[in-house]
């Protein structure tokens, strides 16, 4: 919708401005500073719309162009620094699981020294009162 809008607005100024063109077809002497030209105003006028439009495009062009440039730039600086944290990530993941693989085996043998410690406990309650039943 706001592109049709742009597209109406530039029709609307287009027809105004031939219009203007149409109705100024004297002619006018126009000074270059080096020379003198004299033509109909329709082509001074429409010379002078089509270098502005000419001008603005190059400058809207080269600011267009700087600003993609830039653009690239941080984008491949934002994908450089996410590459490094994902780095960072996985290497404190790595170290986690790491620690989390040693407690792991330092739980499971602390399970077995209780258990064996619960093993020399029943043997030496049975071996000392060998009628009484053992419970765990």
């Amino acid at each position: 919708m706001k592109n049709q809008w742009r597209l109406v607005a530039g029709i609307i100024l287009i027809i105004i401005i031939v219009l203007f063109a149409v109705f100024n077809v004297d002619p006018v002497p126009v000074n270059f500073g080096f020379v003198v030209f004299d033509g109909p105003l329709i082509i001074v006028i429409l010379v002078s719309l089509l270098m502005g439009s000419l001008i603005t495009l190059l400058v809207a062009t080269g600011s267009a162009t700087k600003k993609n440039k830039e653009f690239k730039r941080l984008r491949a600086e934002v994908d450089t620094k996410g590459k490094e944290i994902q780095k960072a990530i996985d290497a404190t993941k790595a170290g986690y699981e790491q620690q989390l693989v040693d407690l792991r085996a330092q739980l499971a043998h602390k399970d077995s020294k209780i258990n064996s410690l619960e093993e020399e406990l029943i043997k030496k309650f049975t071996l000392d009162n060998p009628n009484q039943p053992t419970q765990l």
